[in-house]
């Protein structure tokens, strides 16, 4: 009798113990299950609204470049290209207006003007002021700008208020121009004869 009534006591802890064991193993269960499940819905949606987000910017962005596709009419210049076209002519007229002197017609040359005062003297030394006012007609004469023009020969032309150059292109050397020089007192060099010879004597 008394043996039984311990085994009872004996099963009546040991169904207690199982009871609470279970009892928390259902609830730590019943935790990670809401942990899980609202965690991962959680994650869903952070992950979704910037996909969200990055559709809606690309097609902001493709309404606005469609609508400043729309808004230029092909036809219409702009005033950069208008720009770019008056830097071009502007370059061509300063290559042939060198040293401020307008191209003309052949035989219509006018004196290139001059800085030298007083009596003339001839001076044919390279980089003198009358080789540099010499230098320029022959540009004048020629259209050749400063940095194209080689000079072969520059010297007297058979008096002291005469001067020959002959000169060229860098990329036509083989026919250079004769260029006949007389100075005008107080006005510079006039360009008086030009001709294009058919080899260069200095080659």
């Amino acid at each position: 009798m008394g043996g039984t009534r311990f085994e009872y006591r004996k099963s009546k802890r040991l169904n207690r113990f199982l009871n609470t064991a279970i009892g928390i193993v259902v609830v730590l269960i019943g935790f990670f299950a809401v942990q899980i499940f609202f965690g991962s819905t959680e994650s869903e949606e952070v992950a979704v609204v910037p996909e969200e987000e990055n559709i809606e910017s690309e097609n902001t962005e493709n309404e606005n470049s469609i609508s400043d596709e729309v808004g230029s009419s092909p036809t219409e210049e702009t005033p950069v290209q208008d720009e770019d076209v008056e830097q071009g002519e502007d370059e061509l007229n300063e290559d042939e207006t060198e040293n401020g002197l307008e191209p003309v017609e052949d035989g219509q040359w006018q004196p290139v003007g001059t800085s030298q005062t007083g009596e003339f003297t001839p001076d044919f030394t390279e980089n003198s002021v009358n080789w540099n006012e010499m230098t320029r007609a022959l540009q004048y004469a020629t259209g050749l700008s400063e940095d194209d023009m080689i000079i072969f020969w520059l010297g007297n032309g058979g008096s002291a208020t005469s001067a020959v150059g002959t000169v060229s292109a860098k990329n036509q050397q083989d026919q250079p121009y004769q260029v006949r020089l007389e100075w005008v007192d107080g006005q510079g060099w006039l360009p008086v004869e030009k001709k294009q010879l058919e080899s260069n004597p200095y080659r």
